[in-house]
């Protein structure tokens, strides 16, 4: 007869077998799990790897693209707009490198520079001392501010597409209403804007000091209609960053939507790179034929630059 103590000490060797086959077990399944787990590890290392060093050459090889396009730019511009004037007017506020880098352009293009006029933030016609400054430039009672600064946009415009130089520019400058940065070893200034037959460059963006509704819109309309159609509005856009949204055609999207100004103003909403001071180029040379497009990347262009420029 096998007594209790036997019995006992069995069922004891018999759990303590368990536990030891319970834990082998484990451990060869937890290893198992573990070099699985490293294999896909390395896998996506290796893949990680692969990206980067691809990433790393398609960014030396942009890089290189980028350098030869601004190396090349004079070439690819050269003679387009040949002793052809233009004017670049643009909005306080915003970036100023992109307008200075479609000057550098111009003048590789062959075009007669003629400077850029700023229109500051009293145009915001904020302060009731401004809007009777403005209201006096015009010699009007008016003491509306749209009014009397929708006044001031339409003669303003009609000046400028005439064939002499204009008076209220002139004005406009002394009053502050308007800065100017003049070409190079030019002595004249102001009194000798515009030339005739001058193609007129309206550039705005975010940053802006007045709203291009009542300011840079209205005035590239007044400009196109009183001109003929020799407006080229342009933006120099925003790419999207970390915490950051992007930009596009905020202002120049305003002449897309297929309505009367869509056949007026030519657009441009990339001026920030070198693509779109080439596209600004050649949209200006066909100004000078009467063709109209909007070009960029943006919402509503319908090429990066014009036909002629292929």
């Amino acid at each position: 007869m096998v007594n209790f103590r036997f019995h006992l000490i069995s069922l004891t060797a018999v759990f303590l077998a368990l536990a030891i086959g319970i834990a082998v077990g484990a451990t060869v399944v937890d290893r198992a799990t573990v070099d699985a787990l490293q294999e896909q590890l390395d896998r996506v290392e290796r893949g990680v790897q692969a990206t980067d060093a691809e990433n790393t050459r398609l960014g030396s090889e942009l890089d290189r693209w980028e350098s030869f396009a601004e190396q090349s730019r004079e070439v690819a511009v050269a003679g387009r707009l040949a002793d052809v004037p233009v004017l670049l007017v643009g909005v306080a506020g915003i970036e100023r490198e992109p307008v200075d880098e479609l000057q550098q352009v111009l003048a590789a293009s062959g075009a007669v520079f003629q400077g850029i006029v700023w229109l500051t933030a009293k145009f915001a016609l904020r302060r009731p001392e401004d809007v009777a400054a403005l209201g006096a430039l015009l010699g009007t009672e008016l003491r509306i501010a749209d009014a009397v600064r929708g006044a001031a946009l339409v003669r303003l415009a009609g000046e400028l597409a005439g064939e002499v130089p204009s008076p209220l520019l002139v004005a406009l400058h002394d009053a502050a209403f308007v800065e100017f940065d003049p070409p190079a070893g030019d002595p004249n200034g102001l009194a000798a804007v515009p030339r005739p037959g001058t193609r007129f460059v309206v550039v705005s963006a975010t940053g802006a000091e007045v709203d291009d509704r009542a300011l840079a819109v209205p005035l590239s309309i007044q400009l196109a209609r009183s001109a003929g159609s020799r407006v080229l509005a342009a933006e120099p856009g925003r790419e999207a960053q970390a915490g950051r949204p992007g930009v596009r055609a905020a202002f120049v999207g305003q002449f897309r939507d297929g309505g009367e100004v869509a056949s007026l103003v030519s657009t441009i909403d990339n001026l920030e790179d070198f693509r779109g001071r080439f596209g600004a180029v050649y949209a200006l040379r066909d100004l000078g034929d009467g063709k109209i497009g909007h070009f960029g990347v943006g919402p509503g262009a319908t090429r990066l630059v014009p036909e002629t420029a292929a």
